[in-house]
């Protein structure tokens, strides 16, 4: 029996084979615990639903997900409190990661930090032409702690992957598109037939093949993931005691430029 859940909205035509998604945290999907919790009991529990052939991940009207909730943010200067929160995020995408049922992830407006990373995380990427992408986590004094450095560099050249890390930069659709982060870019009106096009396409097909070349295919790098966590747990605990993650909560909501502190 699956989860009844109160972040997501979760919806399936048992004859099709498609389980729709979405974040249900107006108005911009943005990730709190409670939402990170629920996407990976259901990644979880999905494993177990034979009548599920492919997942459609849906935007709202506004976003996909737009990054974490910095309200939260504060909680982590406690070292429990921060290793509670990287356990939480970290069960989550590795329920992604490891989700044998292909994911097809409808991006729309602001898709940024652990967004992105949800994202990076899916089986194939469509982007709405007005789609904007970022892992800005540098300019608030952290890094991405959801497997973005590990997503973002299996995607793209190493040195293109550093220069999206370190500057924090906005990337458009058509430039995420150029550079491998999404697979497709249609007009924002034709972003949801596109991606249903794609789930029912897949859906069709024999659910034990789908599996097997999904578990063929990211074989190596499901391996590599796991231990990839488990060191960027311990570095991310570590990274919210440090000066720089206070200096840039503060910096983003008294809405100036960071002054670094020498960490």
């Amino acid at each position: 029996m699956r989860t009844e859940f109160t972040a997501l909205d979760v919806s399936q035509d048992p004859q099709e084979g498609v389980l729709r998604l979405k974040i249900n945290n107006p108005p911009l999907g943005l990730l709190n615990q409670v939402v990170r919790q629920e996407l990976g009991t259901l990644f979880t529990q999905l494993r177990q639903e034979v009548g599920v052939r492919s997942i459609l991940f849906g935007s709202s009207e506004r976003s996909f997900c737009a990054g974490a909730d910095l309200r939260e943010y504060p909680l982590r200067f406690d070292p429990a409190v921060a290793k509670a929160h990287v356990e939480n995020a970290h069960r989550m995408i590795l329920a992604l990661v490891e989700c044998d049922i292909p994911v097809i992830a409808e991006l729309r407006g602001p898709c940024m930090g652990g967004g992105l990373e949800l994202a990076l995380g899916s089986s194939y990427r469509v982007a709405a032409r007005g789609a904007s992408f970022a892992l800005p986590e540098v300019k608030r004094g952290a890094w991405p702690g959801t497997g973005g450095t590990a997503l973002l560099s299996r995607l793209v050249r190493p040195s293109i992957a550093k220069r999206i890390l370190y500057t924090g930069e906005t990337l458009s659709a058509d430039q995420a598109l150029e550079l491998g982060i999404v697979d497709e870019v249609v007009e924002d009106s034709l972003l949801r037939p596109r991606c249903e096009e794609l789930a029912r396409a897949i859906s069709s097909q024999p659910r034990s093949s789908i599996q097997t070349m999904a578990l063929l295919l990211d074989e190596k790098f499901r391996a590599s993931f796991r231990e990839h966590l488990r060191v960027e747990a311990e570095h991310f605990v570590r990274a919210y005691q440090l000066p720089a993650a206070r200096e840039g909560y503060t910096a983003f909501f008294e809405k100036r430029e960071p002054r670094w502190p020498r960490d």
